[in-house]
Parts: structure tokens; C-alpha cells; sequence
């Protein structure tokens, strides 16, 4: 299956649709001595740039924006701690960037702040839909990660020896959880289509559907996106309870969870988020089941590229199954023909909207 990481080569020549507003990402190349470069600038959330998850996948969009424009350069700024978000904002926005990229919902209220602050600054956030003024400047980047964590719930049932199957999160807010709603989902229509009897760890669904906005449902979570020392703890506790796949939603947290499997020895496997894991981290490719992604390169990318051409408008982008925005990855451990049939399936199922993801729709296993 294509990684998600290429769906710029799909979005490259086109358009990127933004609710009912369209990016245009068709590229003019400028020189520099003719005039200033754009500056493109993203601040990462705690994971930090190379965590292998969404900080890395966003500042990787803005350098395949500058590939696709030479006009534009690119620059970040970390954030070790929650306190760093605002001043790093205003940082690039004293350096005139011309595009702020900030990641991750915990930046909503930074990223608020500063485009109420700053109406002529425009900003495009990964994972969450500030509730700014009125106004043109903010882009506003979501993805419907319940489809394709769906996809990777039936990955992790079809492939279980065990069984037992199981989840975790970073934090309990809803670009989290929706990942392992999705999750739960497919390992139940899994059981129920297949007469399966697989059983799921690390997440209680609410009962009321999820959406972008909101998904309180109860689980295991590290509260981090750094502490790998907790990732692998739980995963430990998990294959102490028969559990043999897991799919942490925690950054690079996750790698946690592969020392785990590596130390648990054969029949141990890992689902990624976010981004290819046998891209972002190959050495690690051998333990991957598969990787539930979503496009934060791509639609970062797009955004990046409007801003530069004078092209770009606020509004909202939902990634779905049927438009690339989410997706699941095969790894580097082999998966069946007759199991990538019954995903393909079921994926067609979903875009359709013959198929629920919505977990309350099927029986749970106790």
C-alpha cells in the first residue's frame, strides 16, 4: 500500500479542499535574487521534531513545500513544555514568517491567542479548530482517524494469536482517542463478521458516538509524548495479559512499546500512528504490523504552498479513507492476502457509509 507520506505525489498537481475552500498547491518556481523568500515555520508540540509521529510529519510538509517551490524556506522551533508554545509563536511572528504551523490540539489555546492577537498572520494547526475571530488567516487541519484506526483494529484482530489485542494513549483528548475508538471499532465488527472472539485492552468507547470535537471514553493513558520508560511499562502490562499486538497513540512514546516487543520476544507486534513507522523508523521496521496514518504532511504542505502563492483561505480540512487524509500501512511483518481482502472490504465499506466506525455498533467481547 502507498505510505501516506506519498500522497503528495497525488495532492502535488491538484488541489487540497479545505471544507468548501480550496488550497491551490500547483507550484511556480521563483528565484531568490528576484524576490525575498517566503518563510515558512512550524512549532512543535513536546514530542519534538524527529519523534517520528506528527511534529516530524508537519516540518517534513513544509520542506516538500520548499521542494515544490524554491521560494519558500523553512525553519522550527521545539517546545519542551507547554509554557514554550506562545513565546515560540511570537518568536516567528516577530521574524515575519509568512506561514505559523503549529501541532497538536494542545496548541489550541496558543495558536487562538496569537491569531486573534495577529489578524494579518496566517497560521494553519495540525489536529484541532481553534475557535478564532472572524477572519481569514487560520487553516485549520483535522482527520477522521477512527476510519483508518478501524482498518488497523481488523489488522490487529485478523493477526492476534492470542486473542487479546490492546491500546494506549499519549494524552485523553479527542485527536487521541478517536484513533483508538476507530480501533476498538474494527476489532468488534472483526468478531462479529467473522464469528471471532478477539478481546481489546487500554480503551472503554463512550457511549455516545465520537467525533473531531470529542471522544471521552476511558483508558490507559502516559499523560506524555516523550516518556518512552512509560510506553514500555504498559505495553509490558499488556503482554502480561495474553495481549500480543499493541497500538500506542502516543508519539514516540510508541518506541516504548517496540523495546517491549522486543523484549518479549517472537509473536509481539506493534501498530505505528501517524506516520509510516517502517519510514520514520526502519530499524524498528521488523516489529511493525502496520502503521494507522493520517496526512499531516501533505495537507501541511498544501497549506504552505497557498500561503506562498497568495492563495490561501481559512477553513477546515477533513481527512478521510476516501480523500487520503487517513489511511493504513502495511509494515514489515506479513500480512495475509485473504486479511488485506477483508480490509480492502471493509474499507470500501466505510467510504461508502455501508460501514460504521462507530464501536457502539457491535457487540463487545468480555
Amino acid at each position: 500500500m502507498r505510505s501516506i507520506r506519498r500522497f503528495a505525489t497525488v495532492l502535488g498537481a491538484g488541489t487540497l479542499v479545505l471544507g468548501t475552500l480550496t488550497l491551490s498547491v500547483a507550484a511556480t518556481s521563483v528565484t531568490a535574487s528576484a524576490v525575498s523568500k517566503f518563510k515558512a515555520c512550524v512549532v512543535t508540540d513536546t514530542g519534538g521534531i524527529n519523534d517520528g509521529s506528527f511534529n516530524q510529519s508537519a516540518y517534513d510538509g513544509l520542506k516538500d513545500a520548499a521542494k515544490a517551490d524554491s521560494n519558500i524556506s523553512y525553519t522550527y522551533l521545539s517546545s519542551s513544555a507547554s509554557t514554550d508554545y506562545a513565546p515560540n509563536i511570537n518568536q516567528f511572528i516577530s521574524e515575519k514568517c509568512g506561514i505559523i504551523v503549529t501541532v497538536g490540539f494542545l496548541m489550541d489555546t496558543a495558536t487562538k491567542n496569537a491569531a486573534n492577537a495577529h489578524p494579518n498572520q496566517k497560521f494553519a494547526i495540525v489536529d484541532d479548530a481553534p475557535a478564532v475571530n472572524k477572519g481569514t488567516h487560520v487553516a485549520a487541519l483535522q482527520y477522521e482517524t477512527d476510519q483508518a484506526g478501524f482498518l488497523g483494529g481488523i489488522l490487529a484482530a485478523g493477526s492476534s494469536k492470542t486473542g487479546v489485542v490492546a491500546t494506549y494513549g499519549g494524552e485523553n483528548f479527542s485527536a487521541v482517542t478517536l484513533y483508538e475508538n476507530g480501533f476498538v471499532a474494527g476489532v468488534r465488527y472483526y468478531d462479529k463478521t467473522y464469528n471471532k472472539k478477539v478481546a481489546v485492552l487500554g480503551w472503554k468507547p463512550p457511549k455516545v458516538a465520537c467525533n473531531l470535537n470529542k471522544c471521552a471514553g476511558t483508558g490507559t493513558f502516559v499523560n506524555s509524548f516523550t516518556d518512552q520508560t512509560a510506553g514500555k511499562t504498559d505495553t509490558t502490562a499488556f503482554f502480561a495479559e495474553h495481549a500480543d499486538i499493541v497500538f500506542p497513540v502516543a508519539g514516540s512514546v510508541g518506541l516504548g512499546s517496540v523495546a517491549a516487543a522486543k523484549l518479549a520476544g517472537a509473536g509481539h507486534s506493534i501498530i505505528w500512528v501517524d506516520s509510516n513507522g517502517c519510514i520514520q523508523e526502519k530499524v524498528d521496521c521488523p516489529y511493525f504490523l502496520g502503521t494507522v496514518a493520517k496526512g499531516v504532511e501533505p495537507s501541511v504542505k498544501a497549506a504552505v504552498l497557498s500561503a506562498a502563492k497568495g492563495t490561501f483561505k481559512s477553513g477546515s480540512y477533513i481527512g478521510t479513507l476516501k480523500n487520503n487524509g487517513t489511511a493504513l500501512e502495511y509494515g514489515g511483518i506479513k500480512v495475509s492476502s485473504k486479511l488485506k481482502g477483508e480490509i480492502a472490504k471493509a474499507k470500501a465499506g466505510i467510504i461508502a457509509g455501508r460501514i460504521s466506525v462507530n464501536p457502539n455498533n457491535y457487540p463487545a467481547v468480555s
